[in-house]
């Protein structure tokens, strides 16, 4: 079984319409099966939340949430984050990463828009998609 990873940058972007949005969509109808972190849940509403996007916004990611199969976040998971290059790689990001390689026998790809996790995905030499 091949799976795609997504962060929250590509969850955001099935929530609201973003330029990305169609292209995303199109990749994700050829993907049957779809992982992300479990911080998901709460990072996704709080970028909403941030961004000033409604209540609805927020019920909308719930629903993109809840057909996403989620990764529970555990020790190792953390312990990985905590050692990954580069330091500049944001928390959030490093445990998004950790969990993609926690699943990596069945990883197919990253789905991420931020250049920071592009470029620390790439480095760990995990192959990264961010369709436009």
């Amino acid at each position: 079984m091949t799976v795609l990873y997504l962060d929250a940058s590509a969850l955001v972007k099935l929530v609201v319409a973003e330029p990305e949005s169609p292209a995303l969509l199109q990749l994700l109808r050829a993907w049957p099966v779809r992982v992300s972190s479990a911080l998901s849940l709460a990072e996704v509403p709080r970028a909403l939340r941030r961004a000033g996007f409604s209540a609805g916004a927020r019920r909308r990611a719930r629903d993109v949430l809840a057909r996403i199969n989620l990764v529970d976040i555990d020790r190792r998971v953390l312990a990985g984050a905590a050692a990954l290059d580069p330091a500049a790689l944001r928390t959030l990001d490093a445990i998004h990463l950790a969990t993609a390689l926690s699943i990596r026998e069945d990883l197919q790809a990253v789905v991420t828009y931020d250049r920071r996790l592009t470029a620390a995905a790439q480095r760990a030499q995990l192959e990264v998609l961010a369709p436009a």
